[in-house]
């Protein structure tokens, strides 16, 4: 098995077990809302919005937009995980303009050129080629849309050493990556990169945008 198949199989299956007790009380399940809301704080209502949502779970973050921008739009989530599309189809059963999809970050099935917004929050660290996510996600962006991305980010000798454990730990985990590191990426997909926003001493949010 290639090193990219094996990639995909074990990051689907650990999201699929994770899928069962998203939508719980849990800690991990509050950590992660916590975060998806600080990105949709950031975001501005507007009429008419195309919104993607990548690494969406059970759909939390997308409703939360549907919600921001009182469901005047179309909202999409993608997920590599089978189990977790299937829960967000659920959560939002009869919402004619939310769609779920199932697609890995670096091949999604939708249009050139369609999406306002998107965002992707605390799984960049999993992408395998993080340079073909965002030229993905750069084909999928409007011109002057905005792409918004959460993570773990490694600007801290701690963040560093933390980063070496996980990956010995985890074997889904690639990398985090330094605010340095994210605008030479950005830059490299031809994405320019607008904006930082901290969030706690080791996440923050990675703001850019697509010129044309």
């Amino acid at each position: 098995m290639n090193r990219e198949k094996k990639h995909l199989e074990l990051n689907e299956k650990k999201w699929d077990r994770w899928s069962a007790s998203l939508d719980s009380d849990g800690w991990k399940s509050k950590f992660l809302r916590q975060a998806q809301q600080e990105v949709i704080n950031l975001l501005n209502p507007k009429d008419d919005v195309r919104f993607l949502d990548v690494g969406c779970g059970t759909g939390w973050a997308v409703g939360q937009a549907f919600k921001l921008f009182n469901g005047k739009g179309t909202f999409y989530g993608a997920d590599l995980s089978e189990k977790m599309i299937e829960k967000a189809k659920e959560n939002f059963k009869g919402y004619v303009n939310i769609h779920f999809i199932k697609a890995n970050a670096e091949s999604i099935p939708l249009e050139d050129n369609c999406f306002d917004i998107i965002i992707s929050t605390n799984s960049f660290h999993h992408y395998l080629h993080p340079d073909k996510a965002l030229k993905e996600f750069h084909r999928l962006l409007k011109p002057g849309g905005k792409l918004y991305i959460l993570d773990p980010t490694a600007d801290s000798v701690f963040l560093k050493l933390i980063d070496k454990i996980v990956k010995l730990l985890e074997r889904e985990h690639v990398k985090m990556y330094s605010t340095e590191e994210f605008k030479n990426l950005f830059k490299l997909t031809a994405l320019k990169y607008s904006d930082t926003n901290t969030i706690t001493n080791h996440q923050k949010i990675h703001i850019g945008k697509k010129l044309n």
